[in-house]
């Protein structure tokens, strides 16, 4: 009985080693959800019971899995040097994820995502929505869906940025609303400071809508707006 006490200890330590190996890699290889806010529910790729379950802090973000979040809702996801912080109101979907081959695919059919981009070939990391596919030339990028206007909008943080083929850098962005066959370019220079979203910024907003998604993160300086829930894990990763 002693042996058989033995060999059994043995054979669980070994089964929980290489769980904890599998969840390594796992987090090595893909994206980890390291901050959530609110409501966030994912659908796993490889749940056969392909139902919707509340997504936590440590889950891992695979090709295939979709994400949605609700009002005030937010969720970070981390892979190295690479941030994707999906913002409230937003259906998202991971298409592909190779780190091997520095290859990502995702799409953002309604609402807003942010992303810094680190550790991924240039062009070969791709977001797209139902009007607008953004390519990574650079680092840092934004991408909206709003479904009222049924637009689609990138704005460049940091960087270059390819959207539908053409280049846009720091301070610009492309938009395309459906049915339409023209790249709508703005210019969001000097909206923007390292203390927040200027006057300027507010003015800008009442011809472009989208703006507002970007308050979270840049709050307004000389002006006051309470639509919004600050994003408080902003610049701190």
């Amino acid at each position: 009985m002693f042996v058989r006490g033995i060999m059994s200890l043995r054979i669980l330590l070994t089964l929980s080693s290489l769980i904890l190996i599998s969840v390594s890699l796992s987090a090595e290889e893909f994206a980890v959800a390291t901050f959530t806010r609110g409501k966030v529910s994912f659908l796993s790729v490889s749940d056969s019971s392909k139902l919707w379950k509340t997504l936590k802090v440590n889950d891992i973000l695979k090709p295939g899995d979709r994400i949605k979040t609700g009002n005030g809702s937010k969720v970070d996801f981390l892979y190295q040097e690479t941030e994707i912080r999906i913002q409230p109101n937003t259906d998202f979907t991971l298409k592909e994820w190779n780190s091997d081959k520095k290859v990502a695919k995702a799409y953002v059919e309604k609402g807003a995502a942010w992303f810094r981009v680190s550790n991924f070939k240039k062009g070969s990391f791709e977001v797209s929505t139902p009007t607008t596919t953004a390519g990574v030339r650079g680092t840092a990028f934004g991408v909206f869906f709003e479904e009222k206007e049924k637009k689609g909008y990138t704005c460049v943080c940091e960087g270059l940025v390819n959207i539908n083929g053409s280049d846009f850098a720091k301070g610009s962005g492309g938009a395309l609303k459906m049915g339409a066959t023209d790249l709508e370019k703005n210019d969001y220079k000097d909206l923007i400071t390292k203390e927040g979203a200027t006057i300027q910024f507010r003015e800008k907003r009442k011809e472009i809508a989208m703006l507002s998604r970007c308050l979270p993160c840049h709050k307004p300086v000389g002006w006051e707006d309470t639509s919004f829930t600050p994003d408080e894990t902003y610049g701190k990763k």
